[in-house]
């Protein structure tokens, strides 16, 4: 019987040890993510971080983060940006002055970017309202993204997060309506449905501008 309760024993000391183990890796890797996460932050913001000391474990939060991440609010001037195309060329917001616009953020590696991106074409092609799709990753990736989604307007690129950081949203996807007056005109629209109700509402709310003889012609050529 006393063999066998030291047996137990030992057991559960070596089991309670591993457990220990196991949740210090998990806490040591996740304060690893946070520091790089500070890090990539810091040079956004451009500024240096000092190498933490010691073992780092997730005592931090994005609570703590200078970073806006909820969104630009309506009437804020719409950041400009210059950016180049998928096929060599460069699309700029300035070039759609005095029309109403949907600006969307995709990543060839985001799956409902992927699924939002055909219906968004097919969309688009029947719409009044020009469409903007920043999009980040190499030329190469988002073109055979495009290709196999049978997507043709132009897709603008950003290098990392650059422009998403001015628009306050580094999600994706996500969409913004522009006024022709370069502001912005809605919240952040997060997730497929939204911008497709988005791109749907505003488009409806065009057409009856048009029809009543109000606002500048903004047919988009695909």
């Amino acid at each position: 019987m006393v063999a066998f309760l030291a047996a137990a024993v030992l057991l559960l000391s070596a089991l309670l040890f591993v457990v220990c183990c196991v949740v210090y890796g998990v806490l040591r890797q996740n304060g690893r993510i946070l520091t790089r996460l500070e890090a990539a932050e810091a040079a956004l913001d451009g500024r240096a971080v000092e190498p933490p000391s010691g073992r780092v474990f997730a005592d931090r939060s994005l609570a703590s983060s200078k970073i806006n991440r909820a969104g630009l609010a309506v009437g804020t001037v719409a950041p400009a940006f210059r950016l180049p195309t998928i096929d060599g060329g460069e699309l700029a917001l300035v070039d759609y002055a005095g029309r109403r616009v949907l600006l969307v953020f995709s990543d060839p590696a985001c799956v409902p970017c992927i699924e939002l991106l055909p219906r968004l074409h097919a969309a688009a092609r029947l719409s009044n309202l020009p469409v903007i799709v920043i999009s980040r990753g190499g030329a190469d990736a988002n073109r055979r993204v495009l290709a196999e989604c049978g997507v043709t307007f132009p897709v603008a690129l950003q290098a990392n997060w650059e422009i998403s950081r001015l628009y306050a949203n580094f999600a994706t996807p996500v969409g913004y309506l522009i006024d022709p007056h370069g502001r912005i005109a809605s919240g952040v629209a997060e997730g497929a449905t939204a911008i497709l109700a988005l791109l749907s509402t505003a488009d409806s709310e065009l057409r009856l501008g048009l029809m009543s003889g109000h606002g500048p012609g903004s047919q988009l050529t695909h």
